[in-house]
Protein backbone atom coordinates (compact mmCIF):
# COMPACT_ATOMS: atom_id res chain seq x y z
CA UNK A 1 0.00 0.00 0.00
CA UNK A 2 1.59 3.64 -1.08
CA UNK A 3 1.95 6.15 1.68
CA UNK A 4 0.81 9.51 1.94
CA UNK A 5 3.84 10.37 -0.71
CA UNK A 6 2.82 7.73 -2.93
CA UNK A 7 -1.20 8.73 -2.62
CA UNK A 8 0.13 12.44 -3.60
CA UNK A 9 1.63 11.24 -6.74
CA UNK A 10 -0.67 8.91 -7.78
CA UNK A 11 -3.89 11.16 -7.47
CA UNK A 12 -1.70 13.84 -9.43
CA UNK A 13 -1.33 11.31 -12.17
CA UNK A 14 -4.99 10.53 -12.38
CA UNK A 15 -6.26 13.50 -12.65
CA UNK A 16 -3.85 14.65 -15.02
CA UNK A 17 -3.49 13.64 -18.70
CA UNK A 18 -0.89 11.07 -17.68
CA UNK A 19 -3.30 8.93 -15.86
CA UNK A 20 -3.31 5.72 -18.89
CA UNK A 21 0.55 5.17 -17.09
CA UNK A 22 -1.40 3.91 -14.23
CA UNK A 23 -4.37 1.92 -16.70
CA UNK A 24 -7.90 1.80 -16.48
CA UNK A 25 -8.13 0.66 -12.72
CA UNK A 26 -6.42 3.04 -10.56
CA UNK A 27 -9.21 5.76 -9.99
CA UNK A 28 -9.40 8.32 -6.75
CA UNK A 29 -12.70 8.60 -5.30
CA UNK A 30 -13.60 12.00 -3.56
CA UNK A 31 -16.01 11.47 -0.25
CA UNK A 32 -17.19 13.85 2.20
CA UNK A 33 -16.71 13.58 5.63
CA UNK A 34 -19.64 12.43 7.64
CA UNK A 35 -19.18 14.54 10.36
CA UNK A 36 -16.54 17.06 9.63
CA UNK A 37 -17.69 17.93 5.69
CA UNK A 38 -14.67 17.71 4.93
CA UNK A 39 -13.44 16.50 1.07
CA UNK A 40 -11.21 13.11 1.22
CA UNK A 41 -9.50 12.45 -1.86
CA UNK A 42 -8.34 8.68 -2.05
CA UNK A 43 -6.31 6.32 -5.02
CA UNK A 44 -8.59 2.94 -5.20
CA UNK A 45 -8.05 0.04 -7.46
CA UNK A 46 -11.48 -0.17 -8.62
CA UNK A 47 -13.06 -3.15 -11.67
CA UNK A 48 -15.76 -1.45 -13.77
CA UNK A 49 -18.86 -4.02 -14.67
CA UNK A 50 -21.20 -1.13 -16.88
CA UNK A 51 -22.48 1.16 -14.45
CA UNK A 52 -21.33 -0.10 -11.48
CA UNK A 53 -17.32 0.20 -10.02
CA UNK A 54 -16.17 -2.34 -7.91
CA UNK A 55 -13.99 -1.32 -4.88
CA UNK A 56 -12.03 -3.97 -2.06
CA UNK A 57 -10.57 -2.40 0.63
CA UNK A 58 -8.96 -2.94 3.94
CA UNK A 59 -11.68 -2.89 7.21
CA UNK A 60 -8.68 -0.91 8.90
CA UNK A 61 -8.64 1.91 6.36
CA UNK A 62 -11.50 4.59 7.17
CA UNK A 63 -12.41 6.75 3.96
CA UNK A 64 -15.07 3.97 3.03
CA UNK A 65 -16.91 4.68 5.97
CA UNK A 66 -18.13 7.83 4.38
CA UNK A 67 -20.01 6.09 1.93
CA UNK A 68 -22.47 4.05 4.26
CA UNK A 69 -26.18 4.92 3.85
CA UNK A 70 -24.90 4.86 0.13
CA UNK A 71 -23.74 8.16 0.41
CA UNK A 72 -22.76 10.21 -2.82
CA UNK A 73 -19.19 10.73 -3.94
CA UNK A 74 -16.96 11.67 -6.98
CA UNK A 75 -15.20 9.20 -9.25
CA UNK A 76 -12.32 10.24 -11.60
CA UNK A 77 -11.41 6.90 -13.67
CA UNK A 78 -9.92 7.07 -17.56
CA UNK A 79 -9.80 10.56 -17.33
CA UNK A 80 -13.57 10.84 -16.64
CA UNK A 81 -15.48 12.23 -13.24
CA UNK A 82 -18.35 10.30 -12.62
CA UNK A 83 -20.85 10.49 -10.01
CA UNK A 84 -21.19 7.45 -7.55
CA UNK A 85 -23.31 6.08 -5.20
CA UNK A 86 -21.83 3.64 -2.62
CA UNK A 87 -22.92 0.61 -1.26
CA UNK A 88 -20.53 -0.57 1.03
CA UNK A 89 -20.61 -4.77 1.98
CA UNK A 90 -19.30 -5.50 5.34
CA UNK A 91 -21.03 -8.37 6.44
CA UNK A 92 -18.40 -11.14 6.83
CA UNK A 93 -20.65 -13.62 4.63
CA UNK A 94 -21.97 -11.01 2.15
CA UNK A 95 -18.48 -10.14 1.56
CA UNK A 96 -17.47 -13.73 0.82
CA UNK A 97 -20.36 -13.75 -1.26
CA UNK A 98 -19.18 -11.25 -2.88
CA UNK A 99 -15.46 -11.50 -2.94
CA UNK A 100 -16.63 -15.61 -4.52
CA UNK A 101 -18.72 -13.68 -7.80
CA UNK A 102 -15.90 -10.92 -8.05
CA UNK A 103 -13.24 -13.83 -8.25
CA UNK A 104 -15.30 -15.37 -10.89
CA UNK A 105 -15.87 -12.99 -12.96
CA UNK A 106 -12.47 -11.65 -12.67
CA UNK A 107 -10.12 -14.73 -12.02
CA UNK A 108 -6.64 -12.66 -12.62
CA UNK A 109 -7.39 -10.17 -9.35
CA UNK A 110 -7.41 -14.00 -7.31
CA UNK A 111 -4.04 -13.85 -6.94
CA UNK A 112 -3.11 -10.52 -5.60
CA UNK A 113 -5.56 -11.06 -2.60
CA UNK A 114 -4.14 -14.71 -2.26
CA UNK A 115 -6.97 -16.16 -3.25
CA UNK A 116 -6.29 -19.65 -5.27
CA UNK A 117 -8.92 -20.84 -7.60
CA UNK A 118 -9.84 -24.69 -8.07
CA UNK A 119 -9.97 -26.54 -11.18
CA UNK A 120 -13.34 -25.20 -12.16
CA UNK A 121 -12.49 -21.56 -11.52
CA UNK A 122 -14.11 -21.00 -8.29
CA UNK A 123 -12.28 -19.69 -5.52
CA UNK A 124 -11.02 -21.55 -2.55
CA UNK A 125 -13.61 -21.09 -0.06
CA UNK A 126 -11.14 -20.93 2.99
CA UNK A 127 -8.72 -17.90 1.00
CA UNK A 128 -11.97 -16.36 0.53
CA UNK A 129 -12.46 -16.25 4.41
CA UNK A 130 -9.43 -15.64 5.19
CA UNK A 131 -9.90 -12.54 3.13
CA UNK A 132 -13.12 -11.14 4.30
CA UNK A 133 -12.05 -10.76 7.66
CA UNK A 134 -9.54 -8.64 6.30
CA UNK A 135 -11.42 -6.41 3.64
CA UNK A 136 -14.61 -4.88 2.88
CA UNK A 137 -16.24 -4.43 -0.43
CA UNK A 138 -17.66 -1.33 -1.75
CA UNK A 139 -19.71 -1.03 -5.03
CA UNK A 140 -19.97 2.71 -6.59
CA UNK A 141 -23.20 2.37 -9.15
CA UNK A 142 -24.70 4.78 -11.41
CA UNK A 143 -21.20 6.03 -12.72
CA UNK A 144 -22.30 8.91 -15.22
CA UNK A 145 -19.89 10.89 -16.48
CA UNK A 146 -19.93 14.66 -15.51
Amino acid sequence: MPGPIGNFFMKAIVNSPLHPLLGSNIAVITVEGRKSGKRYATPVNTVRDGDTFTVVSLRSRTWWRNLRGERLATLRASGKQYSVRGEVIENRDEVVAGLAQHFRQHPDYARFFGVRLAADGRPMQEDLERVADERVLIRLSSAVPQ
